[in-house]
């Protein structure tokens, strides 16, 4: 999770396709390891994709799941 929002933030910051390099360099400006592998994962998936259209199908798919509900119940009644 580490990576993709390493990515994200490389992306709102204004650099429109990060390297792992990047990632990596930023995980490591705050004292933070990059896992090659995850990273390369991460990469290798992303790769030749729009970021925006795969925002847009997830955000399709978190439909599915639900989610928010109400707060929990009041608080008790003191007496």
């Amino acid at each position: 999770m580490k990576h993709v929002a390493a990515y994200l933030l490389l992306v709102l910051g204004g650099k429109a396709s990060p390297s792992a390099a990047d990632v990596k360099a930023l995980l490591s400006s705050v004292n933070v390891e990059a896992d090659a592998d995850d990273l390369n994962r991460l990469m290798t998936s992303l790769e030749g994709k729009d970021l925006a259209e795969l925002l847009k199908a997830g955000k399709g798919k978190l439909s599915f799941v639900g989610g928010g509900g109400g707060g929990g119940g009041g608080p008790a009644a003191g007496g």
